[in-house]
């Protein structure tokens, strides 16, 4: 959301692998997951910013897996 709507788009989470890894390990968590509707999100956004996005245009992608793998095991420790 904030790369389109807050026009931040040099670079976007996707571009920084520790932030990516760190956003897709931290969604999968099994209490955090089921709490996230990008859908909400997007139309929150895009519906109540009225001086920034004034037609309430939602746009439909991108379309992002945060259930992929990530890899911060790395850094968890071993017993």
């Amino acid at each position: 959301v904030y790369v389109g709507h807050f026009k931040c788009n040099l670079r976007r989470i996707a571009d920084y692998p520790n932030l990516s890894n760190y956003l897709r390990d931290l969604y999968q968590v099994p209490r955090v997951v089921g709490t996230v509707s990008l859908h909400h999100i997007k139309a929150h956004y895009y519906g109540s910013h009225e001086t920034i996005n004034p037609t309430h245009i939602v746009p439909v992608g991108p379309e992002l897996d945060y259930a992929a793998p990530h890899d911060r095991k790395r850094f968890r420790k071993t017993a």
